[in-house]
């Protein structure tokens, strides 16, 4: 499959959950957003956001063309941050209350190490691009020749291209390991890894076994397990947290977009058209969940409580009280295409997508009932 005809995460948050932004496609524009500051928006808690996470007690967002903002009083309350990009942000995470790391559009990684008040540029497309074909030359010249160097000709003349087309494919997710490394993955089988947080990377992508370059779009631990899932249900498995992947056998043909590791074991893996997959324990099959809706589902978490919500394309939140066994819609005051959510120190609910950032109490989650319209189709 060519890169043309494949879909990633950013059109399907971005075009199919009606969050379409402009393409930046000219070089010249892209090295203009790499370098320019997010500018100061007027109404930023209503601008398109993507993503939001915890550090501490403050909640981080971030969104359409660089903006960031964060809030000290449980998400009532929101300031933009510095950031000296202007691309739009794909998703977030936090090592502990000040030190965090958030990716997006053409290969961006930002660090802050003030819980997300100043952000800088740690890595881009064109230097990412750069490490690809170096790694790929690398491995190419030390196979020599016969049927090994063969194997490696198409990777390098990916890397090739890749660094002919420069910064214009996004980062999808990163991974904050327990050990202190990192890992970002995203469109058309990107992957890089650091292990002095952000200073130096390293391309992982010979390293996985991704052949036609599928799109990585999410993450998820359990115990000793480690996953990788993306595009077209590809799903990847490492046995320890620093072992190798491997291809596992997926529960889907359909692309998915986010997995959840429950409190008990419970592993859930969700995506296009309200699918959603799980598997109660290391070796347990993959079961199939019945979900009121059909359209792609993007975020989950687990409440204090053990409830499990998920969210995305339709705008509808559901809710599991049985550890993801069954689902039922969350009636909202507000609907629109959901990206990410997070819980909020004082227990409320902060859900970010095309049209902002919305705070639901905890006093609605605690009441939760089937919603009227629970049948929710995608559009």
């Amino acid at each position: 499959m060519t890169s043309a005809n494949r879909v990633d995460r950013r059109s399907l948050l971005c075009a199919a959950a009606c969050m379409v932004l402009p393409a930046i496609s000219d070089a010249a524009e892209r090295q203009t957003a790499l370098s320019r500051p997010a500018i100061k928006a007027v109404r930023p808690t209503q601008a398109v956001m993507v993503c939001v996470a915890r550090a501490g007690l403050r909640l981080v967002a971030g969104g359409e063309r660089g903006l960031i903002v964060f809030s000290d009083d449980n998400g009532r309350q929101w300031q933009q941050a510095e950031v000296p990009v202007s691309v739009t942000l794909t998703a977030m995470r936090f090592a502990n209350k000040l030190e965090g790391w958030a990716v997006g559009n053409m290969g961006v990684v930002l660090r802050t190490r003030d819980a997300g008040a100043t952000w800088q540029r740690v890595l881009d497309g064109r230097t990412a691009a750069e490490l690809t074909l170096k790694a790929a030359q690398s491995a190419y010249t030390a196979a020599s020749a016969g049927a090994a160097a063969q194997r490696l000709q198409a990777p390098l003349e990916d890397a090739m291209r890749l660094v002919s087309e420069g910064a214009d494919k996004p980062f999808t997710d990163i991974i904050v390991r327990s050990d202190g490394s990192l890992l970002v993955i995203g469109a058309y089988g990107l992957a890089f890894s650091s292990t002095d947080g952000g200073t130096t990377w390293t391309s992982q992508m010979q390293k996985l076994p991704n052949p036609d370059g599928l799109s990585l779009y999410g993450y998820a631990s359990r115990f000793d397990e480690q996953w990788l899932l993306g595009e077209q249900g590809i799903l990847l498995r490492s046995a320890g947290h620093n072992g190798a992947f491997t291809a596992a056998d997926s529960p889907s043909t359909g692309s998915l977009f986010g997995a959840l590791t429950l409190r008990d074991g419970t592993l859930l893996m969700y995506g296009l058209r309200g699918k959603v997959f799980h598997s109660g324990a290391p070796g347990e099959p993959w079961a199939t969940v019945q979900t009121p809706v059909d359209a792609s589902l993007f975020t989950g978490l687990q409440l204090d409580d053990g409830r499990v919500l998920l969210a995305g394309q339709a705008g509808q939140l559901l809710v599991s009280g049985d550890s993801g066994r069954s689902f039922k819609g969350v009636g909202l005051k507000l609907r629109y295409p959901f990206s990410a959510m997070a819980i909020t120190p004082d227990g409320a609910l902060v859900m970010a997508g095309s049209r902002g950032l919305m705070r639901v109490e905890r006093a609605e989650l605690q009441t939760a009932s089937e919603s009227p319209d629970a049948k929710g189709k995608s559009t």
